[in-house]
């Protein structure tokens, strides 16, 4: 009888603490599910404040600032629109969500997809030697013998030296604007061997911009703006050479001045790029969201390609960097990791910065768009306080011989741009 009261009582200090084991599992569960309905920015602010916090942020800087627009995507919807500041300082000309920016570099993003979406027709193979694709004897200038592929225009390194400022754009909008004239006439020197150095190229992506012309039989300009801006609404926007396509956009683009980082108005700050592709377009923050969501579909819908496959395989790692596991390019696509991996484009031109930074996990992303050259408080500054650190701003890549990284006290997402622009 002993024995087995003690064992009754036993059983009633395992029943107690099991209870009380249940009741804290109990309590804590619906708390953590609650903590875990709130979503954030990857930085951990929580979306219903991001409007408040950008708010904020702009008016601490604003003795700096020119004209910022600022847009932010969550799950396909836009959660913020949102423009500050001054198109036109000098006459008090407001900046608002019509207000007309240059892309830049940005308007890459536009030649890697539509390179992307003649893969998927098998119209074109990324690892093809792109001479099979360009008219015979294109090329006069070119050191080795090495195959140069369509991965290597994506991802800088078929071997050219990047152009000069005065070679990368021009002024004169009754310039010949003809492509395939242009990059004969401006061939720069193959100076490494293909895939032996990453350095940025301008040249390059104006020629796989070109090889979209010569396969499609269509202006770069057209095929984009049937096959990118028209399914995606983008009705604010254009990559014309000079604009001519949309004489409304540019009306409104020379409404808009250009200053530095001081605010110092910098004249004639209307330039045409001389391989256009590279960067080219203008338009509102508002379209540049519209292309940044539909990089990120919420279900398996998706408008800029037949296929999800071909969207998730032009997201993913094709490039890291020399000698780590570290990603590089995503088929031209900056790999950059903050709080969480992303992928960016960001571009400079005289007088205007942008950048486009999104998570493909979560489906969050930002579109900055300034009219202040090398701008760095928003498309840096921002970006960091909505996204989290740059934690690979100390990288080293093998041996020192990346010649992207020309600024090594800035953060990995400026090196990719030399000081020529865009």
């Amino acid at each position: 009888m002993q024995m087995n009261r003690g064992h009754h009582t036993v059983n009633k200090v395992i029943a107690s603490v099991l209870s009380y084991i249940f009741i804290i599992m109990a309590i804590a569960v619906p708390a953590h599910a609650d903590e875990k309905q709130v979503e954030t920015t990857p930085s951990r602010i929580p979306l219903s404040n991001l409007e408040e916090t950008i708010d904020a942020y702009v008016a601490s800087y604003e003795k700096y600032t020119a004209a910022v627009s600022v847009v932010a995507i969550k799950d396909g919807e836009t959660i913020v629109n949102k423009a500050y500041g001054y198109a036109d300082i000098e006459n008090q000309r407001k900046a608002d969500t019509s207000t007309v920016f240059e892309w830049a570099s940005i308007s890459k993003l536009l030649v890697y997809t539509s390179v992307m979406q003649l893969v998927e027709q098998g119209k074109l193979d990324l690892e093809t030697d792109i001479r099979e694709y360009l008219p015979e004897g294109f090329f006069k200038k070119l050191k080795y013998d090495e195959p140069i592929t369509l991965l290597n225009l994506m991802h800088h390194n078929a071997g050219w030296e990047d152009q000069t400022v005065t070679e990368v754009y021009y002024y004169d909008e009754n310039e010949n604007v003809d492509l395939g004239d242009t990059l004969r006439k401006n061939e720069p020197k193959q100076i490494y061997k293909p895939n032996s150095i990453v350095g940025y190229s301008n040249y390059g992506i104006g020629l796989a911009g070109y090889i979209v012309e010569e396969i499609s039989g269509q202006p770069f300009y057209e095929y984009v703006n049937q096959h990118i801006f028209k399914p995606l609404h983008m009705n604010d926007t254009t990559v014309h050479p000079t604009g001519r396509d949309r004489p409304d956009l540019v009306q409104r683009r020379n409404e808009i001045e250009g200053y530095t980082k001081d605010l110092k108005l910098i004249p004639e700050n209307r330039v045409y790029v001389t391989f256009y592709p590279t960067g080219a377009a203008m338009g509102t923050a508002e379209d540049l969201g519209k292309f940044l969501a539909a990089l990120m579909p919420v279900d398996d819908s998706n408008v800029l390609f037949k296929n999800r496959d071909t969207l998730n395989e032009m997201l993913s790692t094709s490039l890291y960097y020399e000698g780590t596991s570290t990603p590089r390019f995503a088929h031209g696509f900056v790999e950059m990791e903050y709080w969480v991996p992303t992928l960016m484009h960001e571009g400079n031109l005289k007088g205007f910065s942008s950048k486009l930074v999104f998570d493909p996990e979560s489906k969050f992303g930002m579109v900055v768009m300034t009219n202040q050259s090398f701008e760095e408080i928003y498309y840096y500054g921002l970006i960091k306080e909505i996204f989290g650190d740059n934690v690979n701003s100390n990288i080293i890549t093998s041996e020192g011989e990346d010649i992207f990284n020309p600024h090594d006290d800035l953060p990995l997402d400026l090196p990719i741009y030399s000081d020529s622009l865009i």
